[in-house]
């Protein structure tokens, strides 16, 4: 969809760059990003999070990308560290700032997250529309800006999507998204989205029949050699396979569950997507391209819950243009004011996080840690039955320890999810679990069912006791 370039419009008498909207529009953007940088700034209570900083301490160590795992007492499927470089990130801030840095490194990639798809959309609309189409991807993210290498795929979606949408402008092939599409694969499991927006991209060319086949054909290289570039990481072609491992266990999995439409989150991705659908009916001619990707946000929306905040990543650019369009305002490259302001808001932010973040993330928000002095003296080996919110935090706190289920859900059986989840609920044979995965121990939440049970077992008495939790002892 195309935009003007120019501010020929006038408003009472006055171009639209001399509007009241354009003296102060170009503040909001830098404003909505600030709100990227300072709302997840918190204790680190994604449990992942901790299991993350884990990997790419073993990666440094080791030098092992595809492994047994040495750390659970019950995974028994390989590991594989394809999210290796943000590991290994997560892993540099821990070793220099602990759980500050961390939270550091959220910080800065949501802010990373919020500069890519501002990026894309101030390409094609003018600060106001490109500010509303940026909170509303927020709103979509909301659910998603947690600790874990997933921020880099939204970053790179903006990225990968704007310089598609560039291409179907001018016909060029942008061969630096192969490259790119390697890093992102070092990254996320899920790096295949930039082929895949790069091949609808393509398929939408086709449709248009406004370019030769042979042109085609060459821009259609520039996602299958993506393809091939994912293959030559240090992974190896067991990158291909590795979703496989969590196509298995979804249905034990609350991300992978269909999300709710009544979840902000959906209802803020589907807006964006339907105001592309509004633009694209005014149209006398169908816009392939964007039909066909708003079809695929609309998709990654209602499919997954880890991927609505992607939809809307998808949609943003198309959305902002929609939305320029629309409410026919001209568009301006972003003057020099909106841009040093843009990065203002950005560097103070992060100056904030880094002042802050030792205060309001210094401590865990999850796990035993009133417990730390009695499972630190604990022997090291010892098999602890553990809640699976705790396991990523186990195995940070207490390398030594080997607990029974964490949130690494891809390493475990079904058969053992089963059983994990018939303990915690204290169900019939609740006796079985600790003896299959031969627990000497278990620190558990003391509201779960399974810890009134084994109270009253007499086989398990409690051995410490604080906040919450309870550490107790096979007899």
């Amino acid at each position: 969809m195309q935009v003007a370039t120019e501010p020929t419009e006038r408003v009472n008498g006055q171009t639209h760059a001399d509007s009241l909207g354009a003296r102060v529009g170009w503040l909001l953007p830098p404003l909505v990003l600030a709100l990227y940088a300072l709302k997840p700034l918190g204790p680190v209570k994604d449990p992942d999070a901790y299991w993350h900083v884990v990997a790419g301490e073993h990666l440094l160590q080791s030098g092992e990308f595809v492994l047994e795992d040495p750390f659970g007492a019950a995974t028994d499927k390989v590991w594989i560290l394809n999210q290796w470089l943000p590991e290994v990130a997560m892993q540099w801030g821990h070793a220099a700032y602990g759980l500050p840095g961390v939270a550091f490194l959220l910080c800065l990639g949501s802010l990373l997250v919020g500069l890519s798809v501002y990026a894309a959309c101030r390409r094609r609309a003018a600060p106001l529309a490109t500010a509303l189409v940026l909170a509303l991807v927020f709103v979509a993210l909301s659910g998603s800006l947690s600790p874990r290498p997933q921020l880099v795929t939204f970053a790179l979606a903006a990225v990968t999507t704007s310089a598609w949408l560039l291409t179907r402008e001018d016909d060029r092939a942008r061969w630096w998204l192969i490259p790119l599409t390697w890093l992102w694969a070092c990254s996320h499991g899920m790096w295949f989205v930039g082929p895949v927006v790069g091949g609808i991209v393509v398929v939408g060319l086709a449709l248009e029949r406004r370019l030769p086949v042979r042109a085609l054909g060459r821009l259609a290289l520039v996602p299958a050699l993506s393809v091939a570039a994912a293959a030559v990481t240090p992974v190896g072609p067991r990158l291909f396979t590795s979703p496989l491992q969590v196509g298995g266990v979804t249905a034990y999995i609350s991300e992978w569950q269909r999300p709710r439409l009544a979840d902000p989150a959906v209802l803020a991705a589907l807006s964006l997507v339907l105001v592309v659908g509004l633009y694209l009916l005014r149209r006398r001619r169908a816009d392939w391209i964007a039909i066909l990707l708003a079809l695929a946000a609309a998709a990654f929306t209602l499919t997954w819950a880890r991927t609505v905040g992607l939809g809307a990543i998808i949609a943003a650019p198309l959305a902002a243009a929609a939305l320029q369009e629309l409410i026919r305002q001209p568009v301006t490259s972003a003057p020099q004011r909106e841009r040093s302001a843009a990065g203002v808001a950005a560097l103070l932010s992060l100056l904030l996080v880094v002042v802050a973040a030792p205060a309001v993330a210094g401590s865990p928000a999850l796990g035993p840690n009133a417990l730390d002095g009695a499972l630190g003296a604990l022997p090291d080996g010892t098999v602890v039955c553990n809640d699976q919110v705790d396991g990523g935090w186990l195995l940070l706190q207490h390398p030594g320890l080997r607990p029974t289920m964490d949130t690494r859900v891809e390493l475990y059986s079904v058969e053992h999810i089963q059983a994990y989840l018939r303990f915690m609920a204290g169900d019939e044979g609740w006796e079985n679990y600790p003896l299959r995965v031969g627990c000497a121990y278990a620190v558990l939440p003391r509201s779960a069912a399974v810890v009134a049970q084994m109270r009253a077992s007499g086989r398990w008495p409690v051995t410490a006791e604080s906040a919450g939790y309870v550490l107790m002892r096979l007899s």
